[in-house]
């Protein structure tokens, strides 16, 4: 089945993220007898860095019976939230764990003894605290120090536990103004007012205010007094028609009708004012030449 351009774009994709370096700090640590029953989401180490070998921690030469080992597993994502791995260490059976250190007492897939004579031991921060957190550990078999860029833990039976850090970044909390600084402040506003106030000139007198706007009186009400009105109960076609306009009075404000006024009177015509004599269109029609212009005037009728 031929596979569509998406799904190779997406295992390209897979493929460069996969071989990049996973620089995120470790967040938890397991150990199991059995790799393939590893937790979810975590990643056995079951190969040595350096020979590509089987890197079980326990290394029990048996003849007979049942094999025991022990295989290391780390997750980036598990474990206490905001917390990561920020130093790693191997000490023996018998010493007392080391303080603000933590332990792998047991595997976490049959529930068997974690250690025999050296323990790893691995302490927590949290991120906004931590000065640095592992990265990355790795297993070797044949090296007797910790390859570049690593840090050696120590070693278990034969096998060189080694770890790489990075260095965490903080942001500096916001610093608190002083009591100084808060009165430096204020005192360069207030000069700041003083000088402001002088630059301005005195001596100009003020313009006069313009009477556009009159002050109301107080017992003119800006505001009504009636309360909203109601949307109508009738409806036309599906959707409530409304025009703003519904439950509001036409009638006069009553803050008008408290003054009397009078309308001006008005122009009436009487009947001899109705009549017209049209004495001077006759007089200008006269002075026209042409006799058959006066025979279709209807003023010689």
């Amino acid at each position: 089945m031929l596979k569509t351009k998406s799904q190779q774009q997406k295992n390209i994709l897979n493929t460069i993220i996969s071989a990049l370096p996973d620089n995120r700090p470790i967040t938890s640590l397991q150990l199991v007898e059995d790799y393939e029953k590893c937790p979810n989401n975590f990643q056995p180490i079951n190969k040595t860095y350096d020979q590509d070998q089987d890197a079980d921690l326990w290394r029990e030469n048996i003849l007979f019976g049942r094999r025991s080992s022990r295989y290391l597993c780390l997750s980036k994502t598990e474990g206490l939230p905001d917390y990561i791995l920020e130093t790693l260490k191997v000490i023996g059976d018998k010493e007392a764990l080391p303080e603000g250190f933590s332990q792998l007492t047991r595997t976490a897939d049959s529930e068997q003894k974690a250690w025999r004579k050296k323990q790893i031991v691995y302490r927590l921060a949290k991120k906004g605290v931590a000065k640095q957190a592992i990265t990355d550990i790795i297993l070797c078999s044949r090296l007797r120090q910790a390859p570049e860029g690593f840090s050696l833990a120590g070693e278990v039976n034969g096998i060189l536990i080694c770890y790489k850090t990075t260095l965490m970044a903080h942001r500096a909390p916001p610093s608190v103004p002083s009591r100084q600084s808060i009165s430096d402040l204020e005192k360069t506003i207030e000069d700041l007012k003083i000088q402001a106030g002088q630059d301005k000139p005195h001596s100009m007198p003020l313009e006069p205010l313009d009477h556009d706007y009159e002050q109301l009186l107080p017992s003119y009400q800006i505001s009504p007094k009636r309360p909203a009105p109601m949307p109508p109960a009738y409806s036309m076609g599906t959707l409530n028609v409304h025009t703003g306009m519904e439950g509001v009075p036409f009638i006069l404000n009553p803050a008008l009708s408290s003054n009397s006024f009078e309308l001006p009177q008005f122009y009436v015509a009487t009947g001899k004012d109705l009549t017209y004599d049209f004495q001077l269109e006759r007089q200008i029609l006269c002075t026209t030449k042409t006799t058959n212009a006066q025979n279709k005037n209807p003023f010689f009728h």
